[in-house]
């Protein structure tokens, strides 16, 4: 069973960490939440705005899709990166979307397709910029993060094809056929169809922007080999793409304590693809 986390230790202890952090964020930084980007009721995003931000002009945001194999967790705890990015002047904004088995895998994609236009067309009235969205997602969110990035869709939404500045597909699912050998497949259901349309290590892509595809160290053997795979499949295509290793984390961690926190490599890269060529770690903005 590659897909799995029994391999992280103490993975119950890590989880109340992961849950502590995303409560002490939440009682400390303002949010607008549930603001609505589509029509079914999971389609909201909650919004991080840095201090000030109301009198600096439009702010660069980074919208994040979390993990969950596409059918669990929740936007709210994932507040825990808003410190990481609002106080170095970057809007945050973490999406809901519909969950699998209630929808299937286009109607999850589709969604993230509509948090994007919605932050793109609403920027002047969110206070972002909409030159300078970017997306991060983990696990289930990295695969979303990809099909994001490939902007073959985006012209049918009415989408220029530089919506987005970069991209960060974090301990990502690029091919879906061996998600649909795991014991994961007991709940996902994935169809050939599905896993034909949806693996976009298996399919010609066209990648305008910036793409960091990262993995923790400590990940299982599937994982890691998807995300090299995945960056080697984009550079191949002409994409500009980077592959980052992080040693030591794993599934959970590479998020918690390495994307969270400010002051690491995966947080720094992140940040410079909307803060290009700004000194990082000066202090909250």
């Amino acid at each position: 069973m590659p897909f799995t986390l029994d391999s992280i230790k103490d993975l119950d202890a890590v989880m109340r960490r992961r849950a502590l952090a995303a409560e002490q964020v939440s009682a400390r930084y303002v949010c607008e939440r549930a603001i609505a980007y589509g029509p079914d009721p999971d389609h909201t995003l909650d919004l991080y705005l840095p201090p000030g931000a109301a009198g600096q002009g439009p702010v660069p945001v980074l919208m994040f899709i979390h993990g969950g194999f596409w059918r669990s967790l929740r936007a709210a705890q994932f507040s825990f990166l808003a410190p990481a990015f609002v106080d170095h002047g970057v809007a945050l904004a973490v999406i809901d979307y519909p969950l699998i088995p209630r929808v299937r895998m286009q109607e999850v994609v589709q969604a993230c397709r509509l948090a994007l236009g919605h932050l793109h067309r609403q920027a002047d009235a969110l206070g972002l910029d909409r030159a300078r969205i970017a997306v991060a997602g983990n696990s289930a969110g990295g695969h979303l993060v990809a099909e994001l990035m490939d902007t073959a869709w985006m012209a049918a939404m009415d989408l220029p094809p530089d919506s987005l500045c970069g991209g960060v597909a974090i301990s990502g699912l690029f091919d879906l056929a061996p998600v649909a050998l795991s014991f994961q497949n007991d709940s996902l259901h994935l169809t050939a169809e599905e896993i034909e349309r949806f693996s976009p290590l298996k399919r010609a892509l066209s990648l305008n922007a910036p793409l960091l595809v990262a993995v923790g160290g400590a990940e299982t053997s599937e994982f890691l080999r998807q995300s090299e795979a995945f960056a080697q499949h984009a550079r191949a295509q002409g994409a500009r793409v980077s592959h980052m290793e992080v040693a030591q984390a794993n599934h959970i961690t590479v998020v918690l304590d390495e994307l969270a926190q400010a002051e690491q490599p995966l947080s720094l890269a992140t940040r410079e693809l909307l803060l290009p060529g700004v000194k990082q770690l000066t202090g909250p903005a």
